[in-house]
Order: C-alpha cells, then structure tokens, then sequence
C-alpha cells in the first residue's frame, strides 16, 4: 500500500490510524490466536517508486536457532536494495480489543534485512532480519505441505498500514497467477492443481497492506 495515499497532508510522514475498512476484526480481540499475531509485523519499505507498507512474519527453522527468518511477498520486497532499507513495527495493534489505539508495547526495528530468496511465482521472499527479534516476538511454526480444499485458514495483516487485523475463511480452490509488471492475471480454478491458493474470507477482509501476510492453518504457516 502506497503510504501517500493515507495520509491528511503533505507534512505528514505516516499513515493514518483506523484506515482499514470497518469491517476488518481487531486481531487484539482473538487471544486464541496471541502466538499467531505476535509473530506477524507491519512493514514500511522504500522503492523507487516511493514508500509503501506490507506485512509480514517471523517464522522459526528446524534446529530453532532464534535467527530472525522473515516471510513476506515478493510484491512487497524483491531486491536487496528495498530490504535494505525495511523497517518493522512488532505489537502494532490495540491494547484492548477494539480500543482503536496503538498499544505503548509496539516496538519498531530500523535495521533493514538480508534478502535470501525471492520469486514472483510463488510471489514469496525469504528474509532475515538484521536486528534481533523483540522480546515476546514468536517464531511462526510452518508446513509446507498441500492443504486440502476447504482447509479454514486464518489471516493476520496490516490492511493499509493499520492496526493489526485477523480474518477467517476457507480455501476454496485454486489459481493459476502468472506476474504482470504491478499486478497478478490469475484464472480461478475449482480444482487443487494451480500454484496459488484461493480463499474466500468469512470474516473479515483483507486490502493493501495485507500482502505478504501469512496463511495460518491449524496454527501454522502454509503460505
């Protein structure tokens, strides 16, 4: 999400607060999911374009090192370049559920990232972060297994910079995506067979901003 779009006036340098659309759900009021959303942060990058905000997750590796691994979309980060210059916002949601308040625990790390894989199919990159995880930060479980046709998966995101939301819906089959130069063409399928995911929110939404947010499902990332 381009920040220049949020934001009152030219002397502004941040988006705004309760800029996501009403009907997305404070993660804040979801405790069932507090390991999930203390794993995901909002993201703020710089382009050549201009500045923009994404999301993205902290994920753990096999030996559970503590390295600060970090999922996002390749949308989002594609060079070293822009994860040089990546900041990340931890706890950026509400101290109590629906305060629409940004809690005083939020913590911000300035020191950018190291850009390990990346590709526009599946529109996924791998970073690692250059500062330390904050404390109470959680390393997100992963598997990378196919998921089933109906699977109910959750989302946790930033919806254009906002405070943190969560959502929850199904996978309802797949599509086939192929990149354009800032946008996807993607043929819905039926069928499990394609490269994407498709998924149909029951409660919710997401919006730009949410991109490069993770797929929870049964507690762990799978996409």
């Amino acid at each position: 999400e381009n920040i220049f779009k949020l934001i009152d006036d030219g002397s502004h340098m941040e988006a705004k607060i309760n800029n996501a659309a009403a009907c997305t759900l404070d993660s804040t009021c979801y405790d069932a999911y507090a390991a999930q959303r203390d794993a995901v942060a909002r993201m703020h990058y710089v382009t050549e374009q201009g500045a923009y905000l994404c999301t993205g997750t902290l994920l753990n590796d096999r030996a559970g090192s503590g390295k600060p691994f970090f999922m996002t979309a390749n949308h989002c980060i594609s060079t070293q370049t822009v994860a040089s210059s990546l900041q990340t916002f931890w706890f950026y949601r509400t101290p109590s559920c629906n305060s629409r308040l940004l809690s005083s625990a939020s913590k911000t790390l300035k020191g950018g990232a190291q850009l390990l894989y990346t590709s526009a199919s599946p529109d996924a990159s791998l970073l690692l972060l250059n500062d330390a995880a904050p404390a109470g930060a959680v390393f997100a479980g992963w598997d990378a297994n196919p998921v089933a046709k109906g699977a109910a998966v959750v989302g946790i995101h930033h919806p254009r910079g906002d405070l943190q939301k969560i959502s929850f819906g199904s996978i309802v089959g797949s599509s086939a995506c192929t990149p354009g130069t800032g946008y996807y063409s993607c043929r819905a399928s039926n069928e499990m067979n394609e490269n994407f995911y498709r998924v149909q929110w029951s409660q919710g939404t997401t919006e730009g901003g949410s991109s490069g947010s993770a797929l929870f499902v049964n507690g762990v990332v799978t996409g």
